[in-house]
């Protein structure tokens, strides 16, 4: 019986080989599961740490109530823009139109960018030509604008572009052209690139005097220029005096920009050939804000004062429109702070969030800065922005650095 016994029981070496295997594989696959999980938690530990993004939590715009009714002149082209904010409006077909002494802008310009004033500065001194001189009778017979010189006249810079946009001397522009670039084709050549630099898409220059009818633009274009224009110090200067006077001496003359001091016009250019009719460009401030506008083409006149006349009750009827609005009170949360761990902290307006528009007008609202890793509450972190105006944005609740928890759990 023990020898039948013995047979059946299997060999002793069989009897442990499955519950080996068993173990076995079980620490294998716990040993990759840690490798795994080790493996998870240094790419957690190591990948590059997630931006904050901020967020509106308020409307993304607002439109003010009403309409807006402007006098816009019967006839030529004109436009009206509030720097920062946007277009209030604009007339007529704003196709390219003769720009008569209004091409000045832009010889001022392009001589203020190759040869920079500082305010105050008469800056250096040129010499007229003695062919510049010898012309005087002939731009008199043509009925140009011009200064009184004589061969080798000295003109500090300052006293040109004086001349150039306050009494808008023909002789002066053609000088300046030759002082920056040796001849007015070369110079033109510069307006017209600069121009193009400026997006002013329906402008073309053939003088630096405006008396060319080939000289064209259009009151947008003139807009845009415009207001790079008064962003040189040393050009608002110019143009926000009312008189020219000679510096060798001689009379003091009066320019044509008549709104000059008045309704918050602070700088200007007129301009006038029988081609053109009369234009005008020119610069408001006004309730803080910077309104630069344009008017040409006015026919059946013999002078600017028609652009001039139909530019004031444009600037009348645009002040008396131009309105504030209070789109959150102080405090009101308008944004938040996501911090890319599912964490989203308020962010409230410091002070009112406040804008500048017009009846009709869509504010569009955003919010921008670079909010750090954490900060307390309280802290300005960040601001919103409505037609131009900045409102900044203060922290509700803490803004706390990432716990090893949120790292290690990190999804996104």
């Amino acid at each position: 019986m023990t020898g039948i016994a013995d047979r059946m029981l299997p060999p002793a070496e069989e009897t442990g080989g499955p519950r080996r295997h068993n173990g076995r594989a079980l620490a294998i696959v716990c040993a990759v599961a840690g490798l795994l999980l080790l493996a998870l938690v240094a790419f957690q530990m190591v990948r590059p740490l997630p931006s904050a993004r901020l967020r509106l939590v308020t409307p993304v715009s607002h439109t003010i109530p009403g309409a807006l009714n402007l006098p816009w002149p019967a006839a030529g082209q004109a436009v009206l823009d509030v720097d920062g904010v946007g277009r209030m409006g604009a007339s007529g077909s704003l196709q390219p139109t003769p720009t008569a002494s209004v091409a000045k802008v832009m010889t001022a310009y392009v001589f203020l960018q190759d040869h920079p004033l500082r305010g105050g500065e008469e800056g250096p001194t040129y010499h007229v030509s003695p062919e510049e001189a010898a012309r005087l009778p002939w731009r008199i017979s043509r009925d140009e604008t011009h200064v009184d010189v004589v061969a080798n006249q000295p003109f500090t810079e300052r006293e040109a572009l004086e001349a150039l946009m306050i009494v808008s001397a023909n002789n002066i522009a053609h000088e300046l052209a030759r002082w920056d670039s040796g001849g007015d084709a070369p110079f033109a050549a510069k307006m017209n690139s600069t121009a193009r630099r400026l997006g002013m898409t329906g402008t073309h220059y053939t003088d630096p005097s405006g008396f060319d009818a080939t000289t064209v633009s259009t009151a947008a274009d003139q807009v845009r220029l415009f207001r790079a224009a008064m962003r040189i110090p040393a050009f608002a200067e110019v143009v926000s005096k009312p008189t020219f006077t000679p510096r060798t001496g001689g009379q003091t003359r009066s320019g044509a920009n008549t709104l000059l001091g008045s309704y918050g016009v602070i700088g200007g250019k007129t301009g006038f050939t029988s081609q053109a009719g009369g234009n005008y460009v020119f610069a408001v401030r006004t309730g803080g804000r910077l309104l630069i506008g344009a008017v040409m083409a006015q026919q059946h006149t013999t002078s600017s004062a028609v652009a001039v006349s139909a530019a004031q009750s444009l600037i009348l009827a645009a002040e008396s429109s131009l309105t504030r609005v209070t789109l959150a009170p102080r405090g009101a949360v308008v944004a938040r702070v996501d911090d890319g761990y599912g964490h989203r902290i308020p962010l409230a307006a410091t002070v009112p969030v406040t804008a500048t528009g017009w009846p009709g007008l869509t504010l569009r609202l955003s919010v921008g800065g670079k909010p750090p890793r954490h900060a307390p509450a309280g802290r300005t972190v960040a601001s919103v922005t409505a037609g131009g105006e900045h409102t900044a944005l203060r922290l509700v609740r803490p803004l706390r650095a990432p716990s090893l928890l949120d790292r290690l759990t990190r999804l996104g």
